[in-house]
């Protein structure tokens, strides 16, 4: 494609017991812990068929199976034919999924744009797919904000997310981070240019992103891990 354009869910693949009773069962999803969770649970299993609560239990079973095979398809290795080999690690989340498909749906002179959580350039377990965004030369700007001055209302506001474009680029990747508002993006000081052996450099373990607030930020410590070796 051309161009590929979306603001995926931000969901974890695995079922999250209190998320699935909150509006079903608010006795079960407000146990005091897991222990009171799973008892009241496997009364569920007990009730008579047909009943109310038996029909909940066997809701959550349907969508527990559904959440575990999701898990297991992600998961496949590429030369099985999977479809996320750098994305489906750890505790998956769709929007990683998201992005990787995207960033493949993309034709050699297209470009692919998502709204997805921060972590899908700082998180460990992402790292593989950040790695290849920059090892082959995909990753065309990673805009990353807070959301403290709430841009998205009903997400909380410790919960950062990037604008993050993908496609075939010969320029250096473009960043910026902790822009609070939309404005903050004409705000050039606020950008800053790192190459690959930089990022490397700076974040060799991990491979991810650097966070800076300027362009000077980025520069001084570019500089830096160039001109003094690791300990």
């Amino acid at each position: 494609f051309d161009v590929v354009l979306g603001n995926p869910p931000w969901e974890r693949i695995k079922l999250q017991e209190q998320e699935f009773f909150a509006a079903l069962s608010p006795e079960i999803a407000n146990a005091p812990n897991k222990a009171g969770r799973d008892r009241l649970i496997k009364a569920l299993e007990k009730a008579a068929p047909g009943t109310v609560d038996r029909t909940l239990h066997e809701a959550f079973t349907q969508a527990k199976r559904l959440a575990e095979a999701s898990s297991e398809f992600m998961r496949v290795p590429e030369k099985d034919g999977g479809r996320f080999p750098l994305s489906g690690r750890g505790d998956v989340n769709t929007y990683a999924l998201f992005a990787e498909l995207f960033a493949r749906l993309t034709g050699p002179k297209g470009r692919s744009g998502v709204i997805v959580p921060t972590g899908i350039a700082t998180d460990f377990t992402t790292r593989s797919f950040f790695d290849w965004l920059v090892s082959s030369k995909r990753l065309v700007s990673a805009l990353m904000f807070d959301n403290a001055w709430r841009i998205f209302p009903a997400v909380h506001p410790d919960t950062p997310f990037v604008l993050l474009t993908m496609g075939k680029a010969d320029a250096t990747p473009e960043f910026a981070s902790y822009l609070l508002a939309a404005e903050h993006l004409g705000d050039r000081v606020r950008r800053y240019r790192l190459t690959r052996e930089e990022i490397f450099a700076i974040n060799p373990n991990t491979r991810t992103a650097p966070l800076f607030r300027s362009q000077a930020d980025a520069e001084l410590t570019a500089r830096i891990y160039n001109a003094a070796p690791m300990f």
